[in-house]
């Protein structure tokens, strides 16, 4: 499949590149006439957690600088460098072995790199069907199983090709996945992982403010064995407008996964969440949920999402990027709102294992953020999880990132 896919990307470029050439100024001029991104994202973070002597302090800039072409005949490409920089502060370890000589700090997951971050290649023949092929974005759904852990200053991207239909009411994702370029440093191991991986998602709109989703994903990672799953499931969301600008919303997803490929566990395992809110207002919506993931008494049988943009789920401390192996029971509640350009969200967590009902802790998380003129924003962020398990660590997580886009 690989091969097929290297061969579809070479005759694709290839057959651009000549078209363009025979089409003369005329394609020249409208491949020109597309867009520059310059975005600049500063943060600093601070990490107080259990079982390290010293706090972590980092302070890492991100610059991004794209170009995206204008289209001609339904073709068109985009690419995209990306550049992390650490500044003053660096007193924090950046993770999977980036920064050997600071382990006596706690993780920030944002290594200094440099990096192609996409590059791609678009075919649109008509309004309803697009292909890509490269490296690109792939956000699917809330980004629970699949996305591009946009939090964090590195993002993951993935290296294939993608096919998206949409007509009506219904939309149709397929994508296959090569390569995950991942958050962490490209001259490590764990910053690319090489893969045999198949994205499928469908969606379809059954009644107006009423959506439902199948899909399914068959990973399969050639450098991290336990990653190998394949996981079916079925997302029901839904928004109800009341009176006086007030709306209800809700969401229903269920997910059965087991092993897959050269995965050395043999295992199901079962996901389910459930939230609903009500915005009252827009500067104040409650929000509350349930979110679980099946493990058991064995280890590596719980359910995973090794492709989620993990930080927003299960807490902003990221006590569980990981699944324990009893499995994970999240309780929520908080609300959220906006006013006058700041919105701001307050969600309190309670942990357990699914299995056994063992109390892990609990975590409140909060944050604000401030809209500025000229493209400007600014955002608070604090997490403190309070563990009841000497399974996991307690740790508080602050803070401050501003970000700006010329």
């Amino acid at each position: 499949m690989k091969s097929v896919i290297h061969i579809l990307l070479f005759t694709t470029t290839t057959l651009a590149l000549s078209g363009v050439a025979s089409a003369g100024p005329a394609a020249i001029e409208a491949f020109a006439d597309g867009e520059v991104g310059l975005d600049f994202r500063h943060r600093l973070e601070f990490v107080d957690e259990d079982g390290f002597a010293e706090n972590a302090e980092a302070s890492t800039l991100r610059t991004r600088l794209n170009f995206r072409s204008g289209q001609w005949n339904g073709l068109d490409f985009f690419v995209e460098f990306s550049d992390v920089r650490e500044i003053v502060l660096d007193d924090f370890n950046a993770g999977a072995g980036a920064t050997p000589g600071r382990t006596q700090f706690p993780i920030v997951a944002d290594p200094e790199d440099t990096r192609l971050n996409q590059a791609w290649i678009g075919l649109q023949p008509n309004e309803s069907l697009s292909l890509r092929l490269g490296r690109q974005r792939i956000k699917l759904d809330n980004d629970r199983f699949i996305g591009n852990v946009g939090w964090r200053q590195n993002e993951q991207t993935y290296d294939g090709g993608s096919i998206k239909w949409q007509t009506g009411s219904a939309s149709f994702f397929y994508s296959y996945v090569m390569h995950a370029n991942r958050i962490f440093a490209s001259d490590v191991p764990a910053g690319d992982n090489g893969h045999d991986t198949h994205l499928f998602n469908a969606a379809f709109d059954v009644a107006t403010g009423h959506r439902l989703v199948g899909y399914l994903y068959d990973i399969d990672d050639e450098d991290i064995a336990a990653f190998g799953t394949r996981t079916i499931g079925l997302r029901y969301e839904a928004r109800a407008e009341l009176a006086g600008d007030r709306a209800i919303d809700w969401l229903a997803e269920f997910a059965r996964q087991n092993d897959a490929a050269d995965n050395p566990v043999d295992y199901n395992a079962n996901y389910f969440h459930a939230r609903a809110s009500i915005a009252l207002s827009p500067a104040f919506a409650p929000v509350a949920g349930f979110e679980r993931l099946e493990g058991s008494d064995r280890a590596g049988t719980a359910f995973r999402t090794p492709l989620a943009t993990l930080h927003a789920f299960n807490g902003w401390a990221d006590r569980f990027l990981a699944t324990p192996d009893g499995g994970l029971d999240d309780v929520y509640v908080g609300f959220r709102g906006s006013r006058n350009g700041i919105g701001y969200s307050l969600t309190w967590h309670e942990f357990e294992t699914e299995t056994g009902g063992i109390d892990l802790g609990t975590e409140i998380d909060g944050s604000l953020s401030i809209s500025l003129p000229g493209s400007v924003s600014l955002l608070l962020k604090v997490a403190h999880f309070d563990d009841e398990d000497p399974s996991v660590r307690g740790v508080t997580k602050f803070w401050t990132m501003l970000s700006f886009r010329l």
